[in-house]
Formats: C-alpha cells, structure tokens, sequence
C-alpha cells in the first residue's frame, strides 16, 4: 500500500504510527507542499479533497487519517485486537475520541496555532482559550481511565498523541492539565516508532513556525 504524507503532518503522523504497531509495509509517498504537489493533476484525481494522509491500498482509496486508522485494524489486525476491540461499546468509546479528535481538539489546535505558520493571521485569546478548553475535556476523560478510551492503548490514542504532540511543539503549556503529561508521556514510551516519526519531526517544525515570543 501506499500513504501519501508531509512529514510534519499529525494525521500522517498518527497513521504512520498505526502502521508501525502493526508491522505494516507503507511506501511513503512524500508531497512537497512547498511547490504545491499536492495540487498537481496526478494527486487530485486520487483525492480531490488534495488531503494528506491518503492511503491508496491497490484499488482502494481513502483519505482523512481516522477513517484510515480504524480501516487499517479491519483490513489487517486480528479481529479482537487490543486496538481496536470488536465489541460495540468499546468500538463507541473509541470512535468517540476519534471524533472528538478530529471535530473539538485537533481543530481548535489548528485555529490557534496555525497562524504561526501561515504568517496571515494572529492568534486570539479566544482561540487559545477554547484550544485550553479541549485539552481540560481530554484531561476529563483521562481521569476516567487510564487511556483516552478505556484502561489500554487504542487507535484513539494513536490519534491524539499525535495531535498533543503538535500542540506541545506550538510551545502550548501542557502542566495545567496532568493527567494529560502522564499519558501523553506514558504513550510516547509504549508507541513503537515514536521517536522515530513524531519525535524527529519537532525541530524542524519549531524552526518552520519560529519562536512566537
């Protein structure tokens, strides 16, 4: 199969991620946002969203890296894979931080820190007040167990340590919140490849957006 990526990208992060727990072949196909490949005509007839991640999986085609997630432990784990249980409840749960990642953290990530890069715009108090906001609903469900859905990892985690973790390179102070430090940290050393396709990527990242001060 294969994922087209930017290797700065958390969704892409979180997929790679997955493919790393499940000893997966993925030919990276990396896009250089830079001289706009990602608009080119090749790629947009395979998405025409022009998203990353897109996994292209002979002939099957699928963009959007939570979907991605849960159709790569369907298609290629076990059926009651730790990550992603079959039994309905625990799939609700799961699908539900899933969701939660996509539509109330990742997004309020992305409305206050993505000034920093795109050099338009200036952050508000408002959107770094409503990003502080999602990270105490995490810091909710975490004290509830002891991962984001349930009391082992999941692909909800494999999801929003990818998305903490850009919100921590973006210089977002994280102490306010400890249940969110201790499994953030708790799953930076249990994820396989964190180092290697998180990790790597927070210098060259923090060099991209500059120092906000």
């Amino acid at each position: 199969m294969e994922l087209y990526i930017h290797p700065m990208s958390p969704p892409c992060w979180a997929v790679l991620l997955l493919g790393r727990q499940l000893d997966l072949k993925i030919n990276q196909k990396v896009l250089d946002f830079g001289t706009e490949e990602h608009l080119k005509e090749d790629f947009v007839k395979i998405n025409p969203e022009h998203t990353v991640p897109t996994l292209v999986d002979g002939e099957f085609i699928l963009s959007e890296s939570r979907a991605i997630l849960s159709y790569l432990m369907d298609a290629y784990a076990e059926d009651n894979h730790a990550l992603y249980p079959r039994a309905a409840k625990e799939r609700a749960v799961i699908q539900h931080r899933l969701n939660f990642d996509l539509g109330t953290l990742y997004n309020r990530f992305y409305a206050y820190c993505s000034p920093m890069w795109n050099k338009k715009a200036t952050s508000t108090e408002a959107q770094r007040d409503k990003l502080y906001e999602a990270l105490g609903f995490l810091e909710t469900y975490l004290g509830r167990s002891r991962y984001a859905a349930g009391d082992h990892l999941t692909i909800a985690d494999v999801s929003l340590v990818a998305s903490v973790s850009a919100i921590e390179i973006c210089y977002v102070k994280l102490e306010k919140y400890p249940k969110v430090v201790a499994w953030y940290e708790r799953c930076k050393k249990e994820l396989t490849g964190y180092e290697d396709i998180v990790a790597s990527q927070f210098e060259g990242f923090r060099k991209f957006i500059g120092d906000p001060a």
